[in-house]
């Protein structure tokens, strides 16, 4: 393998490589963005099930917190009574699920517990009194709105919350007066059962509802589906009297869904080797395709040569057989007697000079894509009037008149291009022959056609048949056997105006005749 190949090789290898880091990275980035539009939308809908189950949770407070407004009410209707409280309570019960009991406490301390059993303990706990319970109480009082205190482990057991509305009694100064509380407690986690927040584990998501205790400011866990922390949750806040819970929510099994992100990578994997592949063999094909065009190239280049070679050196012998025949014919002259070998030794003069000029006109067929000159923009006019002065005898016996018009320049050598000419106006006085009477007329013009320079040889000849006009450009194709010529001529034509990127064609003229058609560049190919 060559230097050269190599470093294409390599080249091919690189760009390989370089495709496959842009597409890996690409596919990364693709990757990212799907993965985190697609955790974007767990998330929001994550939420959106936090808000759901939170306003339960909320909704379920608010109406146990109902509870504490109604037998307010009672009591400032009673003027501070309400003889009837354990049958009342009783009756309210059942309608609140989640509240475990409903108390009375005049002047800060507990005077009645519905139900009883089970709340012993609570009967004359002052609450105004008990410093590690009077905080939110005081806040009550002060604020105559309705506080929640907890969850806090309860004196009479388990985990609860208490929420205290203080209730106030107009005096005989029409000034309010502190009666005391009444207070709606709350059993934990009971108290949570109607948000039905386990739900939340079928559905794929660990749940953790917390509050920030006031006191410690530490976070307070008030309910959740495991001792674990959650990772990266979304919080749905909601707010309670004189305090807000935070309703935590994430996936089981994580936001990361690593089945469907390992299966992306290996497609982004894929697809980054394949376009790499893809960019390797059209890489490898475009060097093929090189290796091949060169290989054809020197394959040409070299049978060419041999052509030129063998072509030259079939010259000599062609050249001497001539020689040798005319000088056995002088010889034979003194001896007419035998007319037979006088014919023969003609005839072997006849066809070497033949072949001579045979060999002579493959010589130039073989050498008519090589310019002779620079190849630069080159004025047809000049080098017509050029030829016009060489074969003016020519034209002259013939009674040819040429008429030459406007002729745009050409890019092309000006020793071809004078061939060029020579060779379409010596077919033109060999075969454009008009009726008897009729002197033959030649027109020579042309135009610019986008690049390309058209140059048109006119006569008022007889003609070709459509069929009979592409073979006029065959080597070797004479119109006949009588004709004038190798049939080379206009061979050597087109294989000079295709050599500069060109063409070359016949076509009919308009009232008779033919039109030698030559397209060449009218400026530099790029």
């Amino acid at each position: 393998m060559s230097h050269g190949a190599r470093l294409t090789t390599s080249r091919a290898w690189w760009l390989a490589v370089l495709a496959f880091g842009l597409a890996a990275l690409l596919s990364g980035a693709l990757i990212w963005q799907l993965e985190t539009s697609r955790v974007d939308e767990a998330r929001a809908q994550a939420y959106s099930l936090a808000t759901e189950r939170a306003q339960a949770v909320q909704s379920n407070m608010e109406r146990a917190f109902s509870a504490a407004y109604a037998l307010g009410a009672m009591i400032r209707q009673g003027q501070g009574e309400l003889p009837e409280f354990t049958a009342t309570a009783k009756e309210m019960l059942p309608f609140y699920p989640g509240v475990g009991s409903l108390q009375l406490a005049k002047d800060g301390v507990v005077t009645h517990v519905v139900p009883l059993a089970g709340n012993e303990k609570a009967i004359g706990h002052n609450l105004l009194a008990d410093p590690a319970r009077n905080k939110e109480a005081f806040l009550a009082r002060d604020t105559a709105r309705l506080t929640l205190a907890g969850p806090f482990t309860l004196l009479q057991g388990g985990l609860g919350a208490v929420a205290r509305l203080p209730v106030y009694l107009e005096n005989t100064r029409r000034e309010p007066d502190f009666w005391g509380f009444v207070a709606v407690l709350m059993h934990f986690p009971q108290a949570l059962e109607p948000a039905q927040l386990p739900l939340l584990v079928e559905r794929g998501f660990h749940y953790e509802l917390w509050r920030t205790h006031p006191d410690t400011h530490q976070k307070q866990v008030i309910a959740s589906s495991g001792k674990e922390p959650l990772a990266n949750p979304v919080t749905r806040d909601l707010v309670v009297p004189n305090a807000t819970w935070h309703l935590d929510l994430s996936p089981v099994g994580g936001w990361t869904d690593q089945p469907g992100l390992l299966f992306k990578s290996a497609l982004g994997l894929l697809f980054s080797l394949l376009l790499a592949g893809i960019v390797k063999l059209l890489m490898d094909g475009k060097l093929e395709e090189k290796r091949l065009e060169e290989r054809v190239a020197q394959r040409t280049q070299d049978l060419q040569r041999f052509a030129e070679v063998t072509a030259h050196h079939l010259q000599e012998p062609a050249r001497r057989l001539a020689t040798y025949a005319d000088r056995l014919a002088r010889q034979l002259t003194t001896d007419p007697s035998d007319p037979e070998a006088q014919m023969s030794l003609r005839f072997i003069g006849e066809q070497a000079r033949r072949m001579k000029g045979l060999l002579a006109d493959v010589e130039r067929y073989l050498a008519a894509d090589q310019p002779r000159g620079p190849m630069q923009l080159t004025q047809p006019a000049d080098v017509l009037r050029q030829v016009q002065t060489q074969m003016q005898e020519r034209l002259r016996q013939a009674d040819a008149e040429v008429d030459v018009g406007v002729l745009p320049a050409v890019w092309m050598d000006a020793a071809r291009l004078k061939e060029v000419f020579q060779q379409a106006l010596d077919n033109a006085l060999a075969f454009a022959r008009p009726q008897a009477g009729t002197p033959l007329r030649l027109r020579v013009d042309g135009q610019t056609v986008g690049h390309m320079a058209r140059l048109r040889l006119c006569d008022n000849g007889p003609g070709l048949e459509a069929d009979e006009q592409e073979r006029a450009f065959r080597v070797f194709e004479r119109q006949s056997p009588q004709a004038e010529g190798n049939g080379i001529g206009l061979a050597i034509v087109r294989r000079m105006c295709q050599s500069c990127g060109g063409r070359a064609w016949i076509a009919s003229a308009q009232g008779g005749g033919c039109c030698l058609m030559l397209e060449l560049p009218s400026r530099e190919p790029k």
